[in-house]
């Protein structure tokens, strides 16, 4: 009887790969974002897909008097759930690629891809925006932290811009918070700058 192979006895052993690790691996030139609104819209979308099909179970049910028909519908939309939640944990925000001098911009923040010179980048800077969000008010009956919300303390959101020669693209429409947007600023710029970018106000006259 032939032994186990030893990658075979290493993977029995092996922790589960997540999400992150499942995504494609990046090539030395390519760098994926996913910011932290991703991430939460995930977390999110788990409740929203456990809800909404047990809501459309019901309601078909109801409707076509039929449990086979809302089980068929609930089932559905699961899947569809699923596939979307599924979709947005596998695909970057952007993703930034050098080749020869040249940045690739791909994915849902630009709309269609963007080809340029790399010398075409200016800038990578944090958008940044201090805001006061409303709470809840102080009060341990639900109803009433609705009706008397208070204004909290000053909170710093960012998203990052790249500033091209004719355009400024935000990878995010909407502002997270300053640390998660700061962490990817960092990572950004690092990255850029091992491929040969310099950012405008450091290039030599």
């Amino acid at each position: 009887m032939a032994e186990p192979h030893e990658d075979s006895v290493g993977a029995a052993y092996r922790e589960p790969r997540n999400d992150r690790d499942e995504r494609r691996a990046e090539r030395d030139n390519e760098l994926a974002y996913f910011p932290e609104a991703d991430r939460q819209n995930s977390a999110i979308g788990a409740v929203y897909g456990i809800l909404l099909p047990a809501l459309v179970l019901v309601a078909g049910t109801a409707l076509s008097h039929s449990f086979a028909l809302g089980i068929g519908a609930g089932a559905a939309v699961l899947v569809t759930v699923l596939w979307r939640r599924r979709r947005a944990q596998v695909l970057p925000r952007a993703t930034l690629r050098v080749d020869d001098g040249r940045l690739e911009l791909n994915g849902p923040a630009f709309g269609q891809p963007v080809n340029l010179d790399l010398n075409d980048l200016l800038d990578v800077y944090l958008d940044t925006k201090t805001i006061r969000r409303v709470e809840p008010g102080p009060s341990v009956i639900p109803a009433v932290q609705l009706l008397n919300p208070r204004v909290g303390g000053e909170q710093d959101t960012a998203r990052i811009a790249l500033e091209l020669r004719t355009e400024t693209f935000f990878l995010t429409q909407e502002r997270s918070s300053h640390l998660d947007a700061n962490e990817w600023f960092g990572k950004i710029r690092r990255f850029l700058r091992k491929h040969g970018w310099v950012p405008e106000d450091e290039r030599p006259v």
